[in-house]
């Protein structure tokens, strides 16, 4: 159960910033715009800041956080040994990067069972629990535009345009398609092969780009696009019951 009722959780990523707002445990907004705080009209009673970025990076946001609420405590999450139930895998843990331990915790939450923890985005980052809530450890891969970006970066030939990027059948015919659909099929049978190794296992995915990939997985997964904030929650939550 919650300590306080409205929350805010502040997801600061590689390539984005996502705000999420919980109220009573539900989520009443998400957005990746700072402004959206101030139009909504939010009051968070506490604010869970998880972040793989730069400090000096981190630094200008949790200012304009702070100005924006000044009389907020803003909790700063950290990977650890271990945390709500869940025993980190890391011989250091703070090496496992503070989002994918987010989302391994609350994939395991969702299941509390064997589970694979899937988050597609820039990386693909893959994380496997047990029942008794232990992380086996996990692998991160990159993810579709990260792939397909490094080919057309690292080749002098290997060129199209986004018009030239059609779904077709068969094998595929053009540079476009050559690309996009092998990068495709490379995360899938990485996923597919993940499955293989465990096949009692429950599976949550989450992530911009997962809708691209249901619908190939032939094993069924359940869905959860706010992990990695349900799992800020969680935590922050466990902190703030250890405080008081």
């Amino acid at each position: 159960m919650s300590v306080v009722t409205n929350e805010l959780v502040v997801d600061a990523g590689n390539t984005s910033i996502k705000f999420t707002a919980f109220a009573a445990g539900k989520v009443v907004f998400f957005s990746r715009e700072f402004d959206v705080l101030v139009e909504e009209g939010f009051s968070p009673e506490v604010i869970y800041f998880a972040s793989v970025r730069s400090g000096e990076d981190d630094r200008g946001l949790r200012e304009k956080l702070l100005a924006l609420y000044p009389d907020v405590n803003l909790i700063e999450l950290q990977t650890t040994a271990r945390a709500c139930g869940v025993i980190n895998a890391y011989p250091e843990p703070s090496r496992l990067g503070v989002d994918r331990w987010l989302s391994l915790i609350a994939g395991y939450h969702h299941v509390k069972n064997n589970v694979v923890v899937v988050d597609v985005g820039t990386a693909v980052k893959v994380d496997v629990v047990s029942s008794e809530g232990v992380h086996l450890g996990g692998y991160i891969a990159p993810g579709l535009n990260l792939m397909e970006s490094s080919l057309l970066s690292n080749t002098a030939k290997i060129r199209y345009t986004q018009s030239e990027v059609v779904v077709g059948d068969g094998l595929p015919n053009s540079t476009a398609r050559a690309v996009t659909e092998g990068c495709y099929e490379m995360l899938v049978g990485f996923l597919e092969r993940v499955y293989k190794m465990h096949p009692n296992f429950g599976w949550v995915v989450a992530g911009g780009d997962v809708d691209k990939l249901l619908e190939a997985l032939n094993f069924p997964v359940q869905y959860s696009p706010n992990l990695v904030a349900e799992g800020a929650r969680l935590v922050g939550n466990e902190l703030l019951r250890g405080s008081k």
